[in-house]
């Protein structure tokens, strides 16, 4: 036996399918969605074999965690789909395999399993993924210590969880729970990492949904100033882009709530920051919305001339990006038709 309590030929075939998916790995990153797909599929059948090889030789439950953890990023890959069903039923099989023998590894289980929730959620649109999500990264939070670096990690995971849930009409608890969550992990995130931009967009976010869902005031300035942070500080463009957007909607809100028109005019920069960034990242949607809502703005603080022209890029926007018929798009062109009349 080698690897841990592994025979000759289960490693080699254990080794051939993580060896292959390294490859898929690599297409993924070189924008070759087909080349994965086939590697990825190569690579789950190769782990498939593996794990039932290491079941039947009764091998360390451990070794065979591991093995059903690259399993389903296997199947991931050759889905597109990180919560695809078979990647949550090689998960759940990890996490089981590994109750009472590694607590580490079985963090690292669970936390793969909430993050396949969450993505199921995002494609089915169905509250119980978000509920299991949350129970599970409750689950991984009480095995690791205070002071673990993994635990930012999970608190993240999980305040992003019930904004989600927040967003699906929560209410003020869920809210408030996701500030909480969000907040310690932003303690536990030092100035030079690379998730703090992202983590203060979600803060930022969580404390708004948090005033929409009868919060206080307070939490309008905050947001504002932490996600002009997350903006500003942002490595990727479209993080930034989202937390310019997000802070225009706060200081839209903190316009209506004060009538003070400064609030107006910073909102109306901040969508242009949004649009830059958005273009900057190939983001096109993005940049379509900005300049709508940066329209919407300006038709209330400098005229219908400035607006028009703030509509009429975001309509060549919505076309290029082929969402032109979307909702948001028909907007812009009835308000565009709208202003083009009358100047």
């Amino acid at each position: 036996m080698t690897n841990g309590g592994t025979s000759p030929s289960d490693a080699a075939v254990l080794a051939r399918g993580r060896r292959l998916l390294a490859l898929a790995g690599d297409a993924r990153g070189r924008d070759s969605a087909e080349e994965a797909r086939t590697l990825a599929l190569r690579a789950a059948a190769d782990l498939e074999r593996g794990v039932r090889l290491t079941g039947d030789a009764g091998t360390p439950s451990a070794v065979r965690c591991r093995a059903l953890l690259d399993l389903a990023e296997a199947r991931a890959v050759a889905a597109a789909d990180s919560g695809a069903t078979g990647v949550l039923e090689a998960l759940h099989e990890a996490v089981e395999d590994v109750r009472d023998v590694s607590p580490d590894l079985r963090v690292l289980a669970l936390r793969r399993l909430a993050e396949a929730h969450g993505a199921r959620y995002r494609y089915t649109a169905d509250p119980a993924e978000l509920d299991a999500a949350d129970r599970v990264f409750a689950q991984a939070q009480g095995l690791v210590q205070r002071d673990d670096p993994v635990r930012a990690e999970l608190l993240a995971g999980r305040g992003e969880v019930l904004l989600a849930r927040a967003d699906s009409g929560g209410g003020l608890e869920v809210a408030a729970e996701a500030v909480r969550e969000l907040r310690a992990a932003l303690a536990l995130t030092a100035g030079g990492e690379l998730q703090l931009a992202e983590r203060q967009l979600l803060f930022g976010r969580a404390l708004h949904r948090h005033h929409t869902a009868g919060g206080a005031a307070t939490d309008l300035h905050e947001a504002e100033w932490i996600l002009a942070r997350a903006a500003r500080g942002a490595r990727a463009d479209r993080t930034a882009a989202l937390a310019w957007l997000e802070r225009g909607e706060v200081l839209l809100t903190l316009a209506g709530a004060t009538g003070a028109p400064e609030w107006l005019d910073l909102a109306a920069e901040s969508y242009h920051h949004g649009v830059r960034s958005a273009l900057r990242a190939g983001e096109p949607l993005l940049a379509a919305q900005a300049h709508h809502q940066r329209g919407a703005v300006l038709e209330r603080t400098a005229g219908p001339v400035r607006a028009l022209t703030s509509y009429r890029a975001a309509w060549e926007l919505w076309q290029r990006a082929g969402a032109a018929q979307g909702p948001q798009a028909r907007s812009t062109f009835e308000r565009m038709t709208a202003l083009g009349a009358t100047t």
